[in-house]
């Protein structure tokens, strides 16, 4: 099964307002080049109405965002589709871009990204370039190691439930501030999460026979920094009904120094 999934996003500043003679081209293969997009191998989501999106102050400023199974059915698409024409012809309806205006990264499979991180994703690419947080055609990242448990499903449902770190060693990096927000598929888990020292990060995790989880994770730190670790967790149901996570973690960049935490969800 796999456990990633490939995020996109592109933005361009528009030459007039969308309604204006000078987009008027655009326009009319706008719904062309969706629907040829929505029916294209690999494809699994794209923002809906996304000319009604604002990412940025600026009104001129258009945001397109998919979700693709890997990079190269992203590429075939952008590169060797129906969308190559009006790719071409990007220059008669946009300002030439002074920076980066796009940006792929790797998401829990299942996770539909926000415009928000999105924006967070591109500026850090604008700020440092490509790296595993946010890439580009030009110098692409493998997907993040996945989990190798066997798949059973945890002991309680976590779909939809919101936990903060409650305790952790001072060598980590979430804490009372850190939120993440949970999902699951049977015995298939992911998250993502952001808050305290943390910018933004996933995990995915898998439920084994012993009903823990063995999870991989990766984030931005608060100072810029990517990091990168394994954790496995273990479940415990308070007396409230809310979820416990005692983890056993380590990094696996860095100093590689392991530590403790736990996860408590959050009061609904």
């Amino acid at each position: 099964m796999k456990h990633y999934q490939l995020a996109q996003v592109n933005i361009g500043r528009m030459l007039g307002a969308l309604d204006s003679e000078v987009m008027a081209g655009f326009v009319a293969q706008l719904d062309e080049i969706n629907a040829l997009a929505d029916r294209s191998p690999g494809f699994i989501w794209r923002l809906k109405d996304a000319t009604g999106v604002q990412i940025y102050d600026d009104p001129l400023i258009l945001v397109n965002m998919s979700v693709w199974e890997s990079v190269e059915t992203l590429r075939q698409f952008v590169y060797k589709s129906g969308h190559v024409a009006p790719l071409r012809d990007r220059s008669k309806w946009f300002e030439k871009p002074a920076q980066a205006h796009m940006a792929m990264w790797w998401v829990p499979a299942g996770h539909i990204p926000t415009v928000e991180e999105a924006r967070e994703r591109l500026e850090y690419r604008r700020n440092w370039g490509d790296s595993p947080i946010a890439f580009s055609f030009g110098k692409t990242y493998p997907e993040p190691e996945e989990p190798v448990g066997d798949g059973a499903a945890p002991p309680m449902i976590l779909n939809n439930r919101i936990f903060a770190a409650a305790f952790n060693t001072p060598n980590g990096d979430c804490n009372s501030g850190t939120q993440f927000h949970y999902r699951q598929d049977g015995g298939r888990v992911w998250a993502t999460y952001a808050g305290g020292r943390v910018q933004f990060g996933s995990l995915v995790a898998i439920g084994d026979a012993e009903g823990c989880l063995d999870m991989r994770y990766q984030h931005v730190d608060a100072g810029g920094q990517l990091r990168t670790g394994k954790c496995r967790a273990t479940l415990e149901t308070l007396a409230d009904g809310r979820v416990r996570l005692h983890e056993r973690w380590q990094w696996t960049n860095g100093d590689l120094s392991e530590g403790q935490s736990i996860v408590e969800e959050l009061m609904s």
